[in-house]
């Protein structure tokens, strides 16, 4: 029965790609434009209380990361149950089907916070701030020390479990890469070094990658000045990757936390995608197959 339902998954990843699109271009808004909008959209500062005290933008809410990540059989930076995300949620004052912005001082933070939106069934709903809150801070707009303490909202999860990969499936997918060839692409979003086996991070038992891997840094997808990169180089760095529109994406790093931004970056683009969110590290204590 666990294969079955483990080959089942992979059937339905190598179908995500079949609804890829042209860019979604609502995932990503500016400072400009969310200034002319600050009021009636719903706005969250992802990090913790020490930044959010020290300066955040007008309106914000505060969602700490902490609520957003569990320890799980020893990996850390997994998913929360169902109900705890959806009651930080509605704590937040977020609503069914308001419009929701999310940003950080880290890019990592507000892209997490997204997947998180996302794998809640709520994506379609949830922007990023491009550049976040340096981005903000740069265009000349102002912050605040003023917290907001909003009215509980009516924030209602659908979960989405196609968004996440699990270990089971990451077997599965490993073992049939051979078969899937060019209609599976596994995204490695660590360092080069992470990745090629020179350095093997912290907690994780031996270094290299998930078999298959390809590796795209998360900070490749970023600027200079954190914001996200124009359309084309991003879409380029990922299709001379493997990426098309037919191929079925697995993003990965070590523990779930810089793939959420490739996880985001490849929805932007139009692709489907999915993370595994227990990662190298999952992986790699697991006992599992390493390439150096």
């Amino acid at each position: 029965m666990r294969t079955r339902l483990t080959f089942a998954c992979v059937v339905v990843l190598l179908a995500l790609p079949l609804h890829a699109q042209a860019v979604r271009e609502r995932m990503l808004v500016s400072a400009d434009w969310l200034q002319r909008r600050l009021g009636t959209v719903t706005l969250l500062h992802a990090g913790d209380a020490a930044g959010y005290d020290a300066s955040h933008i007008p309106g914000a809410v505060l969602v700490e990361m902490s609520s957003l990540l569990v320890q799980r059989d020893g990996t850390p930076n997994e998913l929360p149950p169902i109900d705890s995300l959806e009651r930080v949620f509605r704590n937040a004052g977020v609503g069914a089907r308001e419009r929701i912005v999310v940003y950080s001082s880290d890019p990592l933070l507000a892209a997490r916070a997204w997947f998180t939106l996302d794998y809640l069934g709520q994506g379609s709903l949830a922007s990023l701030l491009d550049g976040g809150l340096t981005k903000w801070i740069a265009a000349g707009y102002a912050t605040t020390t003023a917290p907001v303490h909003p009215k509980p909202g009516s924030f209602e999860a659908r979960p989405v479990p196609q968004t996440v990969t699990r270990l089971a499936t990451m077997r599965e997918v490993v073992k049939l890469r051979h078969q899937l060839g060019p209609n599976l692409v596994l995204v490695d979003a660590r360092s080069a070094a992470q990745f090629c086996g020179d350095e093997a991070g912290a907690g994780v038992s031996r270094a290299g990658h998930i078999p298959g891997a390809v590796n795209i840094p998360y900070a490749s997808n970023l600027d200079a000045t954190g914001a996200f990169r124009p359309v084309y180089e991003l879409r380029l760095m990922y299709h001379q990757a493997g990426v098309t529109r037919q191929s079925a994406n697995i993003g990965y790093c070590r523990t779930g936390m810089q793939a959420s931004m490739t996880y985001f970056v490849l929805k932007y683009l139009g692709y489907d995608t999915s993370l595994y969110d227990g990662s190298f590290l999952e992986w790699s204590n697991a006992g599992e197959v390493i390439w150096p």
